[in-house]
């Protein structure tokens, strides 16, 4: 019986039914829920959680996107569960996703894709013991109600505005434009559908996308 960690990120959280609904398609799949907590994730935690990219040039934005506002993290279980999720997910890059995939349907733009599965049983436990031991994250009989009981409350309704958060990153980058308006319409869109999220959590979220746009920008 595998494990596998796996978190909805800032970009999905914030999105209540967008959450929602990708929770409630992992679910449908018949895994097992261990552990599920709704959190913002501590700046140490969060580097300890992207040790691996700590050379990379992109580091401190990872850091910033995915502690910028709440995000779900949770334990799964299930006979081939680690890639059953990504399967569900789709590939990592937006783009590439399929578009029936949760990505492909939910997925703003490249790296910024909603969700965060473990790759392979070793990294599954080593992501669980870091969010177990450094996060809080804690295994409950009550952790299926808990998720059961926030896709209750998110997921009616009809409010999804993936198309219009991808049409203002890809229209910025495609005509280099990282002024503030696209920021302010970031924050226009992000806020539609985030019950119980701060306007700093808000605009916090949107200054991590704004700032992978303007990275964007820069490079054409």
């Amino acid at each position: 019986m595998e494990r596998s960690l796996v978190i909805i990120k800032p970009d999905g959280t914030v999105r209540r039914r967008v959450s929602a609904l990708v929770l409630e398609a992992l679910l449908d799949r018949g895994y097992k829920i261990c552990a599920f907590r709704e959190m913002r994730v501590p700046e140490s935690l969060a580097k300890l959680h992207y040790a691996v990219h700590k050379e990379k040039p992109f580091f401190p934005w990872l850091v910033d996107f995915i502690s910028s506002a709440p995000v779900l993290s949770m334990i799964f279980e299930g006979d081939n569960v680690i890639q059953g999720v990504r399967d569900a997910l789709g590939a990592t890059f937006v783009q590439k996703a399929d578009p029936t995939s949760l990505r492909g349907k939910y997925g703003i733009w490249a790296g910024v894709n909603i969700a965060h599965a473990s790759d392979a049983p070793e990294t599954a436990v080593k992501e669980i013991e870091l969010w177990t031991s450094k996060g809080g994250l804690k295994e409950s009989s009550d952790a299926e109600k808990q998720a059961r009981t926030y896709i209750k409350q998110y997921s009616s309704g009809d409010a999804d505005y993936t198309i219009e958060i991808r049409n203002v990153v890809k229209n910025a980058i495609e005509s280099r434009d990282a002024s503030n308006d696209v920021l302010q319409s970031l924050i226009h869109f992000l806020e539609k559908d985030s019950m119980g999220i701060s306007p700093e959590e808000i605009n916090a979220l949107a200054s991590a996308i704004f700032d992978f746009v303007k990275e964007e920008v820069e490079k054409i």
